[in-house]
């Protein structure tokens, strides 16, 4: 009884100051809403950069053919209905890749047979971009079944000026349709020159053999339908659901970082109040009552823990109703606050035993716990940096504010019961050295 006599005291003195509720809700609470509009979390979900189509015109002078028997029905997607068994040429298959659904997004193409006209539909800004193939686009890539050897050509891309972003996506699409062109080009002409190197190049069969398997395995290989192909990646654009869950992310990791941030203050503040008894002579007073020393210290310890699991409790609940934060399993949830409860209050303990007065706390509090807390917060800043060095992660682990956030992350995470107890293993430790520090000097100071 005489424990929870000095408990209930040190929270209803706690309970009348307005600065503490500051701490323990309000800031947190804002600090997560500002950096939820940081992350254009409050402009909704359907505003965003939205890029217009790029009007395209397509010039295909392409007057190669492929060689007889070539045929690619083996290597075409069905689902993206792009037929290209019936093409004639490679600039038939670019024209028709180009004009298909894939790029439906991004271009809107029309078919011209005259590069001028193309060129000044361009000037009169009819159209964004024009692509002219050249006559020998196919002879180029595929080679010359008689001459052994394979040419070059250049496929004309003429542009607005006035445009920027949209001409710039298409070009980046054609050069990598290019690119994978060129290499069968690469690869046609090294197998055409062993063939004259062999003393094989007088043999038509093998040649028309090389021609069709080089042509039809080059057309696969620069599709970007191909499933081999990394050429062109078409990734969907985030629907409201998955944005939504993104910034659900992002924010449960920050408000686990605020409130393990203030928790600390509130567990400092509230020990605090030995040293503020201690001024006003109430504490001296105290200890002339039947009650022990290690009894007032318990009590006041004991305030303190009982405001952190409101304060810890309230912000839970807070996250989970308003922002959807899933916590993880109620088992590890309750692990990591329980942690977080006690170190953040053997942690004042421990900071209040090396005080003399209350002008020192603000000092000391604010410095120690801002730069220890924000060791602690350096998963939060980082999250999502690619590449991040394996030490950036460690050094928050050098503080308890660390060991807390990790224990809500691998909560959110879906962390095992044994991953959570080995977290609160050595949050346990922390707290233990804390308090153990700090009621020995506090009952030599006032024995």
């Amino acid at each position: 009884m005489r424990l929870l006599s000095v408990t209930l005291k040190d929270l209803i003195q706690s309970s009348r100051t307005w600065s503490a509720y500051i701490f323990m809700f309000v800031l947190p609470i804002l600090v997560t809403f500002l950096f939820m509009l940081m992350f254009g979390g409050a402009a909704g979900d359907d505003e965003g950069f939205v890029l217009p189509r790029t009007e395209v015109v397509i010039v295909n002078l392409d007057a190669g053919r492929f060689p007889g028997g070539v045929s690619f029905a083996e290597n075409l997607d069905q689902d993206q209905e792009l037929d290209l068994a019936d093409a004639a040429n490679m600039g038939e298959i670019m024209t028709r890749i180009l004009v298909s659904d894939l790029f439906a997004g991004i271009m809107t193409v029309s078919e011209h047979t005259d590069p001028i006209s193309a060129r000044r539909a361009v000037d009169n800004q009819e159209y964004g971009l024009a692509i002219i193939i050249p006559t020998d686009f196919t002879d180029s890539i595929g080679g010359q079944a008689d001459a052994g050897q394979a040419g070059a050509a250049t496929v004309e891309l003429y542009s607005d000026p006035a445009l920027t972003f949209g001409p710039l996506i298409v070009e980046g699409i054609v050069r990598q349709l290019l690119d994978g062109f060129s290499a069968n080009q690469i690869s046609m002409s090294i197998a055409l020159d062993q063939l004259v190197t062999s003393g094989l190049e007088g043999d038509p069969e093998l040649v028309q053999l090389l021609l069709t398997e080089f042509t039809a395995s080059g057309t696969q290989n620069s599709s970007p339908l191909s499933d081999s192909s990394e050429l062109i990646q078409i990734l969907p654009i985030a629907t409201g659901d998955e944005s939504t869950d993104l910034l659900t992310q992002i924010i449960s990791v920050i408000l686990a970082g605020m409130m393990v941030f203030f928790a600390f203050f509130t567990g400092s503040a509230t020990m605090e109040s030995i040293l503020v008894e201690e001024e006003r002579g109430t504490l001296a007073r105290l200890f002339t009552t039947p009650n022990s020393h290690r009894t007032i210290l318990a009590g006041k310890s004991l305030a303190a823990i009982i405001t952190l699991i409101v304060q810890v409790s309230v912000l839970l609940l807070f996250g989970r109703l308003v922002f959807n934060i899933d916590w993880g399993a109620i088992i590890s949830v309750i692990i990591a606050g329980l942690g977080l409860i006690i170190v953040s209050a053997a942690t004042g303990l421990f900071l209040v035993s090396f005080l003399k007065n209350t002008r020192q706390s603000g000092i000391v509090f604010g410095g120690i716990l801002t730069l220890t807390g924000m060791l602690g917060l350096i998963p939060v800043f980082t999250a999502g940096v690619p590449d991040q060095p394996d030490a950036i992660g460690k050094v928050s682990l050098l503080v308890p504010q660390g060991w807390a956030i990790l224990g809500f992350t691998t909560a959110m995470e879906g962390g095992t019961i044994n991953d959570m107890l080995r977290i609160f293993g050595v949050i346990l430790i922390w707290s233990l050295v804390f308090a153990v520090i700090g009621q020995f000097k506090l009952q030599r100071r006032f024995a």
